[in-house]
């Protein structure tokens, strides 16, 4: 099972939502958990159908800020336990996937007093715990001064009462892949903080019923903060690819003249009407294979090369220039998710 996590702050950028679109069609989480949504109900929804799934629960905004969204796979039975502007406590089951028995989806405050409230009520939560529990969001604090670049340090007071909140709850971090900050300011150098906000918390059930859990640092557009990626389980791999026309194609200028060369070639003899009609449809695609490549770059292909272009700029020293390639990059970005949605609309079949 494959869950997700972005403090997105905010649903209403075009490229904030084509990311969101884009990871949830190629990752298939089963759960996608989202924070910072400002958005009303009304445009939540419309956006999750975008994105293919038909169950939600909502927690809407305070005016421009908050709100959080919890998305649901119809092979999930999910009951929410409780629900608040911070925390989403659910119980999960499912024929299909093996899930932890408890998940908590966890939004930090970013004052701190709220944010010692919050935990006391994580606390709670833990004490009603029987079985795997999983627990991810962004917290809005950090473990050690190690998960923080630049700015100042943060107050021993804070790293201590977040470490006691995992020793109080039994819980412990799960690791990463990935870039190790999970939020920056996007400022130019000396004024550049990175810090490392988004985690995913288990107790020990979860990690002797999931030995091969795996969380996933996935570089954001359209947001500060990356995307989490929890999966409880290896990936199988996929299946021979279907051929298909796309709908791209036909649009192009040469799209008619390439399929009358491809299906010129000339008649075998020994074959009867059947077989040489079979021949020449297979012929057909293999030249329209071989042209698609050339005219139609695979745009997933690219917006992967991109993100890792991205990653690598995220990483460097914040400069002027380091801020234009960044501004860049996701332009192109966005230009290449269009074609994205494209692809994936002529696969949704609602046309």
């Amino acid at each position: 099972m494959n869950t997700l996590a972005w403090n997105c702050q905010g649903l209403g950028a075009a490229l904030t939502v084509r990311n969101l679109k884009e990871v949830c069609f190629r990752k298939k989480p089963q759960l996608v958990f989202l924070m910072e949504s400002k958005q009303k109900a009304r445009v939540m929804r419309k956006i999750r159908r975008r994105c293919g799934f038909d169950q939600e629960w909502l927690v809407d905004p305070i005016g421009y800020s908050g709100g959080l969204a919890l998305w649901l796979s119809d092979l999930l039975k999910v009951n929410i336990l409780f629900s608040s502007s911070n925390i989403i406590h659910t119980s999960v089951t499912s024929s299909e996937f093996d899930t932890p028995n408890y998940i908590s989806f966890i939004y930090g405050p970013t004052d701190e007093a709220e944010r010692n409230l919050c935990w006391q009520e994580l606390r709670r939560i833990g004490k009603t715990v029987v079985g795997s529990w999983l627990c991810l969001g962004d917290y809005n604090d950090i473990l050690s001064q190690e998960e923080k670049y630049r700015g100042n340090p943060r107050p021993w007071r804070r790293i201590r009462n977040f470490r006691c909140l995992l020793a109080d709850c039994d819980l412990f971090d799960l690791g990463f892949h990935g870039y190790k900050f999970t939020w920056c300011n996007n400022r130019d150098e000396p004024d550049t903080i990175k810090e490392r906000l988004d985690r995913a918390l288990g107790n020990l059930l979860l990690k002797e019923t999931f030995p091969n859990i795996q969380v996933f640092n996935i570089e954001p557009e359209g947001s500060d903060h990356h995307l989490l990626l929890i999966q409880n389980s290896l990936e199988r791999p996929r299946g021979k690819k279907t051929f298909r026309v796309e709908a791209s194609w036909v649009l192009h200028d040469r799209f008619n003249q390439v399929v009358r060369d491809s299906w010129r070639g000339s008649v075998v003899e020994d074959l009867d009407a059947v077989a040489n009609v079979l021949s020449k449809l297979e012929r057909c695609k293999k030249e329209h294979i071989r042209w698609s490549h050339k005219e139609f770059p695979n745009s997933a292909k690219l917006i992967d090369q991109l993100k890792l272009k991205l990653a690598d700029l995220s990483q460097d020293v914040r400069t002027s220039d380091t801020s234009i390639a960044i501004a860049e990059v996701k332009a192109a970005i966005d230009k290449f998710y269009e074609l994205e949605e494209q692809f994936w609309w002529q696969r949704s079949r609602v046309n």
